[in-house]
């Protein structure tokens, strides 16, 4: 039951009459109302009451600012009598009492409704933000109400920074990109313009993870990258549209969430760069050596202790270890640009430190020494490259496993001798480390320079997509929404647009892109500030 309703059946304001005809809230139309005998009793926001109102002056804006700023939400009450014959009307036709809402309406009062934050809710937007990930509050409520409750969340917002939903329709495309990049609070918006907004900041290269708990918030549930319910009174909808529901209502659980996804994708990356980097960076320094020596700078018992070196136990370990952070406490978002990145890196590392071994090695004697300094540098490089992933306990004693291994079967006259390598002295040593090292420490540079040049080259990206179209294709897909804790699982709908509703989008009625994506939502009484926060 909506909480402004519930009110106004114990307060009895209008009696205790049973209602002959009912106009519900939905979507687009920001009132409800009900005929008792011969009166309206309507129940709305104040700008719609004192536009229909036989006095614009009878809602005081002041008092609605007032009590908005102090973060309650605003509802309007509000009366009109009828003649027998339109009340006789009325009961039959909803169409007509919906018209009779439309004017003629006596302003009876305000209510200033408080729905309290949840406990947790300042705490999770402060651990976003720390965390790197911008927060949005999108709800249906007066732009004042909004910013008071935001500025109570910790965030920083002055009611001029709201963007409303009037706003919202009349932006242009450019300005839509720059409201969802530089705004944070957008009030008075529709479920239409909630989908709308997703799809913008989805446009604009965010992944965005919507969190609601009521119908008003399911399409843009459906729509969003990650889909979050949160169960409520009001919750079906947003639950069946979700891909995880919060069972217990509590929001503070996604920060942990988010902690345990950005370590997973750590491990993997790291764990994927350890053996896809790796062997590329072995492939590439054979290619090389052979191509300058006629002959393989490695024979194949050493390319297997090669693999039995880095990719057994120390890529094991990397897998279930928790990985460095290296200087940052910000949840790494998923990107598989990311990933390829760390492959080239690694690969690249790998083969420079071996082959600069191999060349140094070959100018100061043998082929078998040469090849056995490469074969130290090769299995050195990379396990210092693991050292920088992840220096957990269990990687650092499998890394300097691995390096005491290496080192006893090389320094082994018999052993050394089938691998086809030979003992190396002081100098063969040194060679191989200070190879190993300088192509370790090439790989921890080399990120932080490639960001800094995709850094430069994204904001002249980001000025010559000026005037780029922000109309895309939503992709069929159908999810299943996992629940927290009990494992339960509700089916989620898919969605398909046609080209030529795509084609009927991008002439300008982007509209009709939002209502496929977005399906039927029709139910009232749902807020997407607080459990979006």
């Amino acid at each position: 039951v909506d909480a402004a309703e519930q009110a106004l059946d114990e307060a009895r304001v209008f009696g205790d009459a049973d209602a002959l005809n009912l106009v519900p809230f939905r979507s687009g139309r920001p009132y409800s109302a009900a005929l008792l005998g011969r009166r309206i009793a309507l129940k709305g926001s104040p700008e719609f009451v004192a536009e229909a109102g036989r006095d614009p002056n009878a809602v005081s804006a002041s008092h609605v600012q007032s009590m908005a700023g102090r973060g309650l939400r605003v509802v309007a009450v509000a009366q009109r009598e009828l003649s027998e014959h339109d009340a006789r009307r009325a009961a039959e036709d909803s169409e007509f009492l919906e018209q009779c809402c439309s004017e003629g309406l006596e302003a009876v009062g305000l209510l200033g409704l408080s729905d309290t934050l949840r406990p947790e809710a300042t705490q999770l937007v402060r651990e976003l933000q720390g965390n790197g990930q911008q927060v949005r509050v999108l709800t249906g409520d007066h732009p004042t109400t909004a910013a008071a409750v935001a500025t109570e969340l910790g965030m920083d917002v002055a009611r001029e920074d709201v963007v409303t939903g009037p706003d919202w329709e009349n932006f242009s495309r450019a300005e839509r990109r720059n409201a969802v990049r530089g705004s944070s609070v957008f009030a008075r918006v529709t479920p239409e313009q909630k989908v709308e907004i997703v799809q913008a900041l989805e446009t604009d290269g965010r992944v965005c993870a919507m969190v609601g708990d009521g119908a008003n918030d399911a399409a843009a549930i459906r729509v969003s990258s990650v889909g979050i319910g949160v169960a409520s009174t009001d919750s079906d909808p947003a639950r069946g549209a979700a891909d995880i529901v919060l069972l217990d209502g509590r929001v503070g659980g996604l920060t942990d969430a988010l902690d345990e996804g950005s370590q997973l994708w750590r491990r993997v990356r790291s764990a994927v760069g350890v053996l896809l980097g790796g062997n590329a960076g072995e492939v590439a320094f054979a290619l090389i050596g052979s191509a300058l020596s006629g002959e393989s700078p490695l024979n194949a018992r050493q390319l297997l202790l090669v693999n039995l070196m880095t990719d057994a136990l120390p890529a094991a370990a990397l897998a279930v270890s928790t990985p460095s952070e290296n200087g940052s406490e910000k949840s790494e978002q998923m990107d598989t640009h990311a990933l390829w990145q760390t492959i080239a890196v690694r690969g690249g590392a790998t083969a420079i430190g071996a082959l600069a071994a191999w060349l140094l090695a070959r100018t100061s004697g043998r082929r078998r020494r040469a090849s056995t300094v490469a074969l130290v540098a090769l299995v050195g490089t990379q396990l210092g490259q693991t050292l920088l992933e992840s220096r957990s306990p269990l990687v650092v004693a499998t890394v300097a496993g691995s390096a005491a291994a290496l080192a006893t079967l090389v320094s082994t006259p018999v052993v050394s001798q089938f691998l086809g390598c030979t003992p190396l002295g002081p100098i063969a040593w040194g060679q191989a480390v200070g190879c190993a090292s300088a192509a370790t420490l090439l790989a921890a540079l080399a990120p932080r320079v490639l960001e800094r040049i995709a850094a430069t080259e994204e904001t002249g990206t980001e000025e010559s997509a000026e005037g780029q179209s922000t109309i895309r294709k939503i992709p069929t897909r159908t999810s299943t929404a996992y629940t927290s804790r009990t494992g339960g699982v509700s089916a989620r709908d898919s969605v398909e647009i046609s080209e030529a509703e795509i084609k009927e989008a991008e002439t300008g009625e982007s509209d009709t892109l939002v209502s496929v994506a977005a399906g039927s939502d029709t139910s009232p009484n749902s807020r997407a500030t607080r459990d979006e926060s």
